[in-house]
């Protein structure tokens, strides 16, 4: 599930938040990691269970119309299509989804998110295509129409992100990655009685090994680190370098002493990329500069040596 980078985030956020807090305790901020890490996959289970939790509200929107004492015509012959979504139905029978739903990771306490968010949804583009297309849709055209949700209709939703900034603090910025994710999985499934395949926390051990090693060398050698940034920063005003650029610069030079068999330009690379996002506008020219001085020196001091085809410079 998660990606070398997205690791590398949120090692970068514990890593921010320890040596804000000065909380250099090795256990428990790996802890704290890994609950964030962890965090991440339950909120893949709470945005699946969404489309459900849809669908049963508007099954119930649909019963109440139904039972008035002068319905409309509309209410007296409802479209069903949404409600009776077969990609949907899929979510819903899934077992582990179910049991997620059962031990909190569900919506019961959001109902006027959930009437929110169907009104809204009632006037997407895609929505009253869907609905209103001549022809009855099969699964893929009901696949389709869940992939739109996942892919245009969260990301941009302020009410949500409250909403989950509410529940935990470690999905701040989770919501556009996991809906990938999400996106990737429901594109493997191809009729009604597929299962959906959810992916383990990390794809293998060698990534649960990354984080915790890169997370450990980085606060491990803080101090040690910071004063090369001190050293190689003649010409900038120390006093005026963002937090962040030295957190990324530690996590780059932790990375390249610890991590003989990535390539330096992955790691510089990865580093500029996540300052763009959480620095500010120069950072992306200072971690790179700096970053780069530093590990050519650790490389002439011999404390940096790669190894594996293609990585020893010439």
């Amino acid at each position: 599930m998660l990606s070398r980078r997205f690791i590398r985030i949120k090692i970068f956020k514990v890593l921010f938040s320890s040596v804000h807090s000065q909380n250099f305790d090795l256990a428990s901020a790996e802890n704290e990691l890994i609950k964030s890490m962890e965090k991440t996959r339950q909120l893949y289970f709470l945005l699946l269970s969404l489309p459900g939790t849809l669908v049963r509200y508007a099954r119930e929107r649909i019963d109440i119309g139904m039972q008035k004492y002068h319905p409309t015509q509309e209410e007296t012959n409802p479209n069903l299509r949404f409600v009776n979504n077969k990609a949907i139905g899929v979510l819903d029978s899934d077992k582990e989804l179910t049991d997620s739903r059962i031990h909190g990771l569900n919506w019961n306490a959001n109902r006027g998110y959930i009437k929110q968010l169907y009104d809204s949804l009632k006037e997407e583009p895609y929505f009253l295509e869907y609905m209103n297309a001549v022809e009855a849709p099969g699964f893929q055209e009901d696949l389709k129409f869940l992939m739109d949700f996942y892919g245009s209709q969260l990301d941009d939703d302020p009410e949500l992100y409250s909403l989950l900034e509410d529940r935990s603090l470690h999905w701040n910025d989770d919501v556009a990655y996991v809906c990938n994710i999400i996106l990737t999985q429901l594109s493997g499934l191809q009729t009604e009685h597929d299962k959906l395949k959810h992916p383990p926390l990390f794809y293998n051990d060698d990534d649960r090994n990354f984080a915790t090693q890169l997370f450990a060398h980085s606060l491990q050698h803080y101090g040690e680190y910071v004063n090369y940034i001190e050293k190689f920063a003649q010409n900038w005003d120390l006093e005026r370098i963002a937090a962040t650029d030295t957190i990324l610069i530690v996590m780059g030079v932790a990375e390249a002493v610890a991590f003989p068999q990535i390539p330096i330009k992955v790691t510089l690379n990865e580093m500029v990329e996540i300052s763009k996002f959480y620095s500010t506008g120069n950072s992306k020219m200072f971690v790179n500069g700096i970053l780069d001085r530093i590990i050519k020196f650790l490389t002439a001091e011999g404390e940096i040596e790669k190894r594996g085809r293609g990585l020893v410079e010439k």
